[in-house]
């Protein structure tokens, strides 16, 4: 993974610049304003894998290359196993200087430089325990010459050359540096980097002859070639024109058709397989249905080819390519030119594409994705006078981070990023309410409660184009609530899909006014003792209490069965075997028979890590059509499908 960049004199960036990428994930966004330097990161690397043209920055015309000295160095994290012999030796010195230097072990001219890639080093030991990885500023200059920033210092001086370095040596020089070649040649093969760029052609993006698609499928057209038409069938066919040939010599009489070498040439393996890519897969190109008919991309609008690239892009990855754990991906601007009702569904799909790829790196503007993911980092570029500043946001906690930020703890930031995410969200859920073929929406706390709504209503999210969002909490449900019904009044006529938001009732209840609006919905679910089941209520209704969680109003039986699984891992849970589902069709509250210890037990372990999703994972893999759905999902899927 590449968790970070140094560029000097790259596009839009003077002097040396770090630029952190992430800390924790593979989906990691970079925006900022126009000319902000996005997509310089995106295009540098594309120069540094794929050895494209340099883009380099307009100071270095006055100043010269050789002064410049434009550099391009990723930092990658790597796990320890993937290296071994000498590259393993070299990484185990470089990443012991990147884990170790301080400010004052570079020169006094990049030590504010090293400040920041010392900010993020700490922060990448908050989320990863770097013991198992090399952490490794390895790059190239403009003259192809190895490169590791300023950690070019004393400490690496040390490392690397044997015996005493001469007194005074503070940096290695380009024959010193070259001996990291085999690391940086072994690290370069380990990855893959493809790069689509906002303005692509994507026509010519999309023909499997392409490097890129070649790429994304993971094989290339040869191999595929080889698998499909084999060296037995080409031995074949030459033998069947060569018989050919001395039939026809014999007829002729003393005359025969033959090469100009005493040797007769045959076809060979590569001949037939530039054939068939010119005379069978040159002449096709990507086409899109559209009811009946089929259209060519080339027709298609620019929105159209925008979300194309990414659909054939999600496809081939997931369900054609064998493993992609090493292919990194950038994508410039994916909502270019997209309707904004579309761009949710476009990061949604880019989102899909970095839980399957090793990483995703893209561009935006477009806010909306930070309180839509659960996992990811962002970096928010912007500038000052003395250059650009990087404000690097852990999407799983951005909240907490982007209060830091806006109070001055960091930089300068441009907007309050906390208020541009959520407009560009509400912005683009209201256009896409509107129309005779609306969205419809439910917007529910966490990445769970995502898990239990896409199990129960996976037919409406094709039939009804139903989009669950995750936002990260009752107080967030209660933000959007109002920015959403601020739009309401505004496009109350013209709304056709149905928006429904769905929270917990926590200990401390978040409490908000709502209206009686008829396609905006908001609701809390709650454990009903005089029913003995779960209900959905207004945010202000009564009952207030107890405490309930989605957990509390599963199906009672399925939840003891899920549940039961884990007893393997946890040895707490081993209670379970006795404990009574004396209606397994009731709500969990009130099907099982549990202690008020037990309960305690079973919070303990809803708590606890990453539980809370991965026994959504498993109940949703496990609910089946022979389970009764509470009634409160069914009063849902009512709202959604009623008129």
């Amino acid at each position: 993974m590449i968790v970070g960049i140094f560029l000097r004199y790259i596009k839009t960036y003077q002097g040396i610049n770090y630029i952190p990428i992430t800390d924790e994930d593979g989906f990691c966004g970079l925006v900022g304003d126009n000319g902000i330097g996005k997509s310089s990161v995106l295009e540098a690397l594309d120069c540094f894998f794929n050895s494209k043209a340099w883009n380099y920055n307009i100071a270095t015309r006055r100043r010269g290359l050789a002064d410049a000295k434009p550099q391009i160095v990723p930092v990658f994290l790597i796990e320890r196993n993937k290296l071994e012999g000498e590259p393993a030796q070299l990484a185990q010195h470089l990443s012991d200087v990147a884990v170790a230097a301080e400010a004052t072990d570079v020169a006094l001219s990049y030590r504010a430089d090293m400040q920041i890639f010392i900010q993020h080093r700490n922060a990448l030991r908050m989320h990863i325990n770097l013991d198992n990885y090399y952490l490794l500023p390895l790059g190239i200059d403009y003259s192809n010459a190895i490169s590791v920033s300023f950690l070019n210092c004393r400490l690496l001086v040390d490392r690397i050359l044997e015996g005493v370095p001469e007194e005074g040596k503070t940096t290695l020089d380009a024959s010193e540096l070259d001996r990291f070649k085999p690391l940086l040649d072994k690290v370069k093969s380990i990855f893959e980097y493809i790069y689509i760029p906002k303005d692509i052609d994507t026509a010519a993006f999309t023909k499997l002859e392409t490097d890129e698609i070649q790429a994304l499928m993971g094989e290339s057209l040869n191999e595929i070639l080889e698998a499909r038409v084999p060296a037995s069938q080409i031995t074949e066919i030459n033998r069947s024109l060569n018989e050919f040939i001395e039939t026809l010599s014999t007829e002729l009489d003393g005359y025969s058709y033959r090469t100009p070498t005493d040797r007769q040439q045959n076809l060979k393996k590569n001949d037939v397989y530039n054939l068939i890519t010119q005379a069978f897969f040159n002449i096709r190109r990507l086409h899109k249905r559209q009811g009946d008919n089929w259209l060519e991309i080339s027709n298609l609008s620019s929105g159209e080819k925008q979300k194309a690239i990414i659909d054939v892009a999600r496809s081939l990855i997931i369900r054609h390519r064998t493993g992609a754990e090493h292919l990194i991906i950038g994508i410039d601007e994916p909502e270019a030119s997209l309707h904004m009702s579309a761009c949710f569904d476009q990061f949604d799909s880019i989102y899909q594409i970095s839980r399957s790829c090793r990483q995703l790196i893209f561009s935006s503007h477009w806010y909306g994705f930070f309180p839509t993911s659960e996992t990811g980092s962002a970096s928010i570029i912007s500038k000052n006078q003395d250059g650009h500043i990087v404000d690097s946001v852990n999407l799983g906690r951005y909240r907490e981070q982007v209060r830091q930020m806006v109070t001055g703890t960091q930089g300068v930031m441009p907007y309050d990023i906390r208020l541009k995410s959520i407009n560009d969200l509400v912005q683009s859920i209201m256009a896409s309410v509107i129309g005779d073929q609306p969205f419809n929406w439910l917007i529910c706390e966490g990445s769970s409660e995502k898990k239990y709504f896409a199990a129960y209503f996976s037919d409406l999210i094709s039939s009804h184009r139903l989009r669950i969002v995750p936002v990260g909490g009752a107080k967030e449900i209660k933000k959007i609530y109002n920015h959403l019904a601020t739009a309401y009044e505004d496009f109350r006529n013209e709304i056709s899909g149905k928006i429904i938001l769905v929270s917990d009732t926590d200990a401390n209840l978040v409490r908000y006014e709502t209206e009686a609006f008829e396609r905006l919905i908001c609701k809390r679910i709650v454990s009903c003792q005089t029913d003995q089941t779960t209900k959905l209520v207004g945010i202000n209704a009564n009952p207030s209490a107890p405490e309930t969680e989605i957990e509390d109003a599963l199906n009672g039986g399925l939840f003891l069965d899920t549940l039961r699984t884990f007893q393997g891992e946890y040895a707490d849970l081993a209670f379970l075997n006795d404990v009574t589902c004396h209606n397994p069709d009731a709500v969990c509250s009130f099907a099982l028979d549990l202690l008020g210890s037990q309960r305690l037990i079973i919070k303990s372990f809803f708590d606890h890590g990453n539980n809370k999703y991965e026994f959504s994972r498993r109940y949703a893999e496990a609910l089946t059509p022979q389970h009764a759905i509470p009634p409160w999902i069914n009063q849902i899927r009512d709202a959604f499908t009623r008129q």
